[in-house]
């Protein structure tokens, strides 16, 4: 057992074994004194993480809530485009409908005053035909009468038909 007495106060004696003592309770002390802070500072780092994930969590839930309402936006700007696009071509189609019904009665109008103007100007040929005809059917019977000229009868008759012409009352003939 000297042994060991003499291992033991040989340690005790020793500068490494008290330093080895020393720095072993500095340990400890500044562990006791740090293991507040260093809880403290886990604890506020802790918190501020957790801070962060309700946050992301916050954004997330919001960004989905922000991504179906553009996707219900888009349905409607979709629906809505398809609507005016039928709308717009329904319109077209009574606008074209339209038009050419008023190019019809456009067509018909024109062709009525087309087959009109014939009509008058056939009229008005057929008139000046039988006032030409009148006419030269008046010279010669006044030349005919004035060759005749030997009857009394016939010069009152010349000058009847000439007053006649003169009057222009063959018009109504």
């Amino acid at each position: 057992m000297e042994i060991y007495n003499l291992n033991y106060s040989n340690i005790l004696h020793s500068e490494t074994f008290w330093v080895a003592v020393a720095f072993i309770i500095f340990v400890i002390l500044a562990y006791k004194k740090t293991k507040n802070i260093l809880i403290e500072t886990l604890d506020k780092r802790i918190e501020e993480i957790k801070k962060k994930i309700s946050d992301t969590k916050k954004i997330k839930i919001e960004a989905e809530t922000n991504l179906k309402e553009a996707k219900v936006n888009l349905e409607k700007i979709i629906n809505n485009k398809k609507k005016i696009i039928d709308d717009a071509g329904n319109e077209a189609d009574m606008i074209k409908d339209k038009i050419l019904k008023e190019g019809e009665l456009y067509s018909n109008r024109s062709k009525k005053k087309i087959l009109d103007r014939i009509e008058q100007t056939k009229y008005q040929a057929v008139t000046d035909i039988r006032k030409l005809a009148l006419e030269v059917s008046i010279k010669s019977v006044l030349d005919f009468l004035k060759n005749e000229n030997n009857k009394n009868d016939t010069n009152d008759i010349a000058k009847s038909i000439t007053s006649l012409f003169s009057k222009k009352n063959y018009k109504e003939l």
